[in-house]
């Protein structure tokens, strides 16, 4: 979903006939306008790339002992900068921001006022021999080459890293944005900002070095489930525009989910789990495009449950997710609007349901202290010229640009086979186009003489549209050539894994978002045959959507974030084998050879970020600016002094630094004995805070929409539950919180009048009590039993208390102790199991009935109340 879906497109359209570009449509008669010519030669004369050195290849490497190292540093932005995934966070294409806070660290979008989890830069070192690979992820909705290739050299000064680094988004949609070294995908990410970028790749290159730096022996293995969540539990197909067309094999395309998952298990020498990789295919938009909280989403949700079920840290790498969305049952029903409405519960659902999968595999795997390993980074050539030859000889192509004006493409999309038709003449441009897809829309940039071709009629053509695009983005020179230099060359990745106890494995990172039919084709003709072919999305650097041809033409959504048209995603496929061929042979080429990097990529915003000095912070505030909570319109910042378990929500507000240097932690800490307080545990003996999501914070400004506050007012909420995320093996857990008194250990960051300091406190102690019966519970006499409706009261929605929303009235979990006091006679105790919407009968004798006057009712944990007859 990065950068625009097809009902935003027409922002653009209303956005250009305002700044007077004017606006056509399919039934526009107009000619269409000429586009100049570029320079002969795939490479345009304004684009200078270097390439590296040439080093001759090494003799073959045999299976040697493997040593490994993690590496796991949270990105330190500021709250207020932009969360990328939707365009329609853009003020200029309909984007409303939240309040009137200033956008200090945004240029086009509106700013974040929160944050739900930590976003982290995780690192994964590997080295067998004289081999070394680094597979990093990172929390983001997606990456540039230009990133790549700065982090090689920021990771190792001294060129050792250099093709040795795979890196892949997580592609949250509530993921940090702003820094992403990238023009033509600034409407989803807006303008790079050299500043925050500093920041991202200080955060990569540390989590790299410190892999790098805990290397020890270790053992690692590989296993595959080809049929994943059949059910579709946790993620499901979301394209049916390519349900009935032919793969370039001329076969069914393919045009459901890509149900294929793998994991990597690393173990230390002693056999003990160091860390787990699992791919699992999944768009992170279960955060909505009105949600300015960041957040990891159900990435974070499945890496979470993962690392709870199986007790070390289990990474989550995206796989051909181009087309598949998150499954699962809406766990919010209750928001006060749509800012305050991230739908936490069903990421944790969500997660929840994909360990129960996938911690099988990940423990079935059988490690071995001994591998050989290869990996390969290639870049190659993506523009207008591009030829894709396909296994049957097929040749596609582009046709020549043709500049006439009165010229017309013919309309002719497939042959008579269902394949696709080539010479391609409709895609008649050099700089390339985006927006294209959508069969009921227009243009106000067409690609000349495919106007009103469907799917190329609702094409933005970029020599004629990119000022528009560019001008929505302060700062941005909109005077620049195209084709865009970093448009035309993408990069990808191989790694060779040999001799695991389960056999040779190649991993291939793809510059984009794979759907289902591109991924089944690819691994149709790697080198190592479907079955060993590991697929990393979202990897090196980004196109947009990867579609086969035919998939392209199918028109709807995808095709509209990619730039170069229907023969794009092969292309890229022909470029990842290339890497791939090379990484499967035994012979070991240089990483990086045949690779090339633009030299002359500047950032646009380079205004450096200076925090303002605070003599306030780390104090509790208790005044009245208008505070921003993720799950209630109050603005207040009263503090309870009793709340209830699971139901209720704790709350603290206090001044701290700039956010500019400030990211705040805030763990709960608990009572063990009196006046002593110990940070609450997960079953690992990892403390619930913000790093996890058990406590989420947000940021309000004072005044709110001053350029440089006075006052930094922070927000802490934490919903009573247990640090461990939502299990389906113990659905009674967020029910179990211990009971007595817990209070906030707030640790924060601040600029004083004599530099850089730090600030530490806790908040005055809160109790935690049992979770009462809601008032919509009922006890009622009917003519054998007393009929009862056990609730507790509405939550708060920061945590999952079942599948389904938990922002309501939710059961009272069975199996109940239940205690009738009658007006004559003794009371007298059942173990009641109520059914799920938690109704039961009491049987009783009739007189019974008649002389009940109460029935108390509580669960295993002492939650429960009393309700009169």
């Amino acid at each position: 979903m990065i950068p625009l879906n097809p009902a935003r497109r027409r922002w653009i359209a209303r956005a250009a006939f305002a700044l007077g570009a004017g606006a056509c449509s399919s039934s526009d008669t107009k000619p269409d306008p000429e586009i100049p010519p570029d320079p002969p030669g795939r490479d345009p004369a304004h684009c200078t790339f270097e390439t590296p050195p040439t080093r001759e290849a090494l003799p073959a490497n045999t299976p040697a002992p493997v040593r490994a190292g993690m590496g796991s540093v949270i990105l330190p932005m500021p709250i207020g900068a932009p969360l990328g995934g939707y365009a329609s966070r853009t003020p200029a294409l309909g984007g409303a921001p939240v309040d009137d806070r200033a956008g200090r660290f945004v240029t086009g979008m509106i700013p974040s006022i929160g944050v739900h989890d930590a976003l982290r830069a995780e690192a994964l070192a590997l080295e067998a021999g004289d081999e070394r690979v680094i597979i990093l992820r990172i929390d983001a909705p997606l990456l540039n080459e230009n990133t790549l290739f700065e982090l090689e050299s920021l990771a190792a000064p001294d060129g050792s890293l250099r093709g040795r680094i795979l890196i892949s988004a997580s592609h949250s949609h509530g993921a940090w944005a702003g820094w992403q070294p990238s023009l033509v995908l600034m409407p989803g990410v807006d303008a790079p900002h050299r500043a925050l970028a500093d920041r991202v790749l200080g955060a990569m290159a540390k989590a790299i070095q410190d892999a790098v730096a805990a290397l020890e022996p270790a053992r690692i293995g590989v296993a595959v489930d080809p049929d994943f969540d059949p059910s579709d539990t946790v993620n499901r197909d979301r394209r049916g525009e390519n349900d009935a067309i032919l793969d370039p094999h001329g076969e069914a395309a393919h045009g459901g989910k890509d149900a294929t998952v793998w994991a990597l298990r690393v173990d230390r020498a002693d056999g003990s789990p160091l860390a787990a990789l699992v791919n699992v295919p999944i768009h992170g938009t279960i955060g909505g495009d009105s949600n300015m909280i960041a957040s990891t989403d159900v990435i974070g949700g499945i890496s979470r449950a993962l690392s709870a079920e199986l007790g070390y840290p289990v990474l989550h790498l995206q796989g051909a997710a181009g087309d598949v969305s998150p499954a699962g049952e809406e766990g919010r029903a209750a928001c006060p609007d749509g800012t305050r409405c991230l739908d936490i519960p069903r990421i944790e659902t969500v997660g929840a349901r994909a360990a129960t999968l996938l911690a099988p595999l990940v423990e079935g795997i059988e490690t071995g202290a001994d591998a050989a390993l290869e990996v390969v980074t290639r870049t190659f050539y993506i523009g207008h010229d591009i030829e894709v030859r396909r296994p049957d000889d097929t040749l596609l192509s582009y046709a020549p640009v043709n500049p006439d004006p009165e010229f017309v493409a013919d309309g002719v999309l497939l042959d008579e086979r269902g394949r696709i038709a080539t010479p391609v003449d409709e895609f008649n441009t050099n700089a390339g186009a985006g927006l294209c897809g959508d069969p009921d829309a227009g243009s106000f940039a067409p690609i000349p003489g495919a106007r009103s071709i469907p799917p190329y009629n609702s094409c933005l053509e970029l020599t004629l549209g990119k000022d528009l695009v560019f001008g929505l983005f302060e700062g941005v020179n909109t005077d620049i050539p195209v084709p865009l230099c970093d448009s035309i060359r993408a990069t990808g990745s191989a790694i060779r894994i040999s001799g695991t106890p389960s056999g040779d494995w190649l991993l291939l990172g793809i510059p984009g978002e794979p759907t289902a039919p591109f991924a089944h084709y690819l691994r149709s003709r790697s080198p190592a045959g479907p079955e060993r072919t590991l697929l990393i999305g979202y990897a090196d650097d980004h196109l947009g959507y990867l579609l086969t041809a035919e998939d392209w033409v199918a028109g709807g959504y995808e095709p509209s974030i990619n730039i170069w048209g229907p023969l794009e995603g092969e292309a890229v496929i022909d470029g990842v084998l290339e890497s791939a061929t090379i990484a499967w042979t035994a012979e070991r080429e240089d990483p990086e050879v045949g690779s090339s990097r633009w030299l002359d990529w500047t950032y646009p915003i380079t205004t450096p970020i200076e925090p303002s000095i605070t003599s306030d912070h780390g104090t509790v505030f208790t005044g009245d600016a208008p505070m921003f909570w993720p799950d209630t319109a109050d603005t207040a910042a009263t503090a309870p002094t009793t709340i209830s378990r699971a139901v209720g929500a704790a709350r603290l507000a206090w001044t701290g630094g700039d956010p500019a240097i400030d990211n705040p932690e805030v763990i709960i800490e608990r009572e063990t004995e009196p006046d002593v307080f110990e940070p609450l545990l997960d079953a690992h003996g990892r403390p619930a805070s913000t790093a996890d999501g058990a406590v989420v914070i947000t940021y309000t400004p004072d005044p709110l929409d001053a350029e440089v506050p006075t006052h930094h007012i922070y927000g802490a909420v934490w919903q009573p539950v247990p640090a461990d995320p939502f299990s389906y093996a113990t659905p009674a857990q967020p029910f179990s919180l211990p009971l007595g008194r817990y209070r906030f250990h707030v640790r924060g960051a601040a600029q004083s009048s004599s530099g850089p300091t730090t600030y530490d406190f806790t908040s005055d102690p809160f109790q935690v009590d049992a979770a009462p019966l809601a008032a919509t519970s009922s006890a009622i006499r009917s003519a054998s039993a007393i009929d009862v409706v056990a609730l507790l009261g509405s939550a708060p929605g920061l945590r999952a208390l079942r599948e389904g929303p938990s922002d309501v009235d939710v059961p009272l979990l069975g199996p109940w102790s239940v205690t009738v006091t009658f007006a004559s006679g003794p009371m007298q105790a059942f173990d009641i199991t109520p059914d799920t919407a938690s109704t039961a009968s009491i049987p009783l004798a009739a007189a019974d009935i008649t002389d009940a006057v109460s029935v108390e009712i509580r669960d295993v944990h002492g939650n429960g109340g009393v309700l009169t007859l």
